[in-house]
């Protein structure tokens, strides 16, 4: 998890407040029990300065190794629609790829208001045939609006994927006991969200963990033809046997 993750978890469970002196503690408090040891390092994720490795093998032997482990069927190939997830917050991408990459779906982090080149891109992804998105964000002015605009740009680009907000809803708020928070003040929409929902806001962070994980594999799974999906992987699994014949032959 990052920082971020752990500090709505306990804003949640109204261990600590929600404000930035407790977030800066938090940050001192998990760093300092990592460096005792009380806490694994790897226990903690910094998603906002990843390293750029350069991809090299000690020999042939394990490079080839790497390719077999890393072909993957197309799953698209044999289901109904095209599917992909889409998450509001980079601070969450790692706990939605370990899900999305097992299914083969694409996961798009928004950051926010997606830029235009971005929405240009997915738009002809989901030109071709029937398609889905599912949407993952805050329960806040933006966060709730961001789908609408998704929705609108896309048809500006005479594409139209069926946009599905899993969460945050404010029923799911409701059922979890996620402290609201005010929604902010500088937000333009603010006016319209309080207007209809009230002024009520939460983060998606604040969402348990393995319920938050669960609303990912489910949205996925109501999404896809799954005796398809079994049916790739199996002629994956035979397709990887083929690789490993023709590899022992280099």
């Amino acid at each position: 998890m990052t920082i971020r993750q752990v500090f709505y978890q306990l804003v949640s469970r109204q261990v600590i407040l929600n404000n930035q002196s407790q977030y800066t503690s938090l940050g001192n408090t998990l760093g300092n029990a990592r460096k005792q040891g009380l806490i694994p390092w790897e226990w903690i994720e910094d998603r906002t300065r990843v390293p750029h490795h350069v991809s090299m093998w000690p020999d042939l032997g394990n490079f080839f190794s790497d390719v077999k482990k890393s072909y993957r069927r197309n799953v698209w190939d044999n289901q109904p629609q095209y599917v992909e997830v889409w998450v509001e917050k980079d601070a969450l991408s790692g706990v939605f790829l370990d899900i999305t990459q097992a299914y083969g779906v694409t996961l798009q982090v928004c950051r926010g208001y997606p830029s235009l080149t971005v929405k240009w891109e997915a738009a002809a992804r989901f030109r071709e045939g029937i398609s889905k998105l599912l949407y993952f964000g805050d329960f806040d002015p933006s966060g709730v609006d961001i789908p609408k605009n998704l929705k609108s740009t896309f048809e500006d680009f005479e594409s139209r994927p069926e946009i599905d907000v899993i969460a945050l809803t404010l029923d799911q708020i409701r059922q979890y006991s996620i402290p609201p928070i005010m929604s902010k003040k500088t937000d333009k929409r603010r006016a319209a969200f309080v207007a209809e929902h009230g002024d009520v806001a939460a983060e998606l962070d604040a969402l348990p963990l393995p319920v938050l994980q669960e609303m990912i594999k489910t949205s996925i799974e109501a999404s896809m033809d799954l005796e398809a999906l079994a049916e790739t992987r199996e002629e994956e699994l035979e397709d990887r046997d083929v690789l490993e014949a023709l590899l022992r032959l280099v």
